[in-house]
């Protein structure tokens, strides 16, 4: 029997243990391929988020910063000036689908794509 040595963790195991992994897209040791690996890796992240965060930190607040972060993400489109016209280009927060948008006659309304309403450009911004 001769050891291999995997490619993801770098642990050395029976070459004959090691099997192909969809998501590693390569032959990978028995504890990768159970997903042992990926849960180590979580639970580390885990762990250096518990330090960083102030004492009194708990899993509420956690929560309800990740609550304000995906809000803030999916109430913003993105805007950016088209050079020589008045118009800007516009990214749907939904479905990143982009389009031309006219600030001054505000249309479309809505995303051509999905349909979903085009949030308020300050206009002072683009000029």
């Amino acid at each position: 029997m001769s050891n291999a040595i995997c490619k993801i963790c770098g642990g050395s195991s029976p070459a004959e243990t090691f099997k192909l992994h969809y998501n590693y897209r390569c032959v990978v040791c028995p504890k990768c391929f159970s997903g042992r690996t990926e849960q180590l890796k979580k639970q580390q992240q885990t762990q250096e988020k518990k330090i960083e965060r102030p004492p009194g930190w708990d899993a509420e607040d956690d929560y309800l910063e990740q609550v304000a972060r995906m809000r803030k993400d999916e109430n913003q489109a993105q805007f950016s000036k088209i050079a020589g016209t008045s118009q800007v280009k516009c990214r749907c927060s939904k479905c990143k689908y982009s389009f031309k948008y006219d600030p001054f006659r505000k249309m479309p309304r809505t995303c051509p794509f999905c349909n979903t309403d085009v949030p308020r450009l300050k206009t002072f911004n683009l000029l």
